[in-house]
């Protein structure tokens, strides 16, 4: 698989997180199969990333990546799994 995300954090923006592809490899979305594989594939890659990341910071001793991952899935289970965030 080959997949391209670019990932924009602006805190000072209306919305501060923009995920956008280049143009040269815009996936063309026919329907919703397609656009459900693209938004997985997307997701892949973002855990993915995020794997890269933490390996990297516990290889070169910037923290544990457990906890890392703890705070990882914390973050995500804060913010759009728990009740009082539906």
């Amino acid at each position: 698989m080959k997949n391209t995300l670019m990932i924009d954090l602006d805190s000072e923006r209306e919305d501060p997180i923009r995920i956008t592809k280049p143009e040269n490899v815009v996936e063309t979305v026919k329907d919703e199969d397609s656009a459900r594989k693209m938004v997985m594939d997307d997701l892949t890659t973002v855990c993915n990333a995020l794997g890269t990341l933490i390996t990297i910071a516990e290889d070169n001793n910037y923290f544990d990546s457990e906890k890392a991952v703890k705070m990882c899935i914390d973050y995500l289970n804060d913010n759009f799994i728990k009740e009082d965030k539906i």
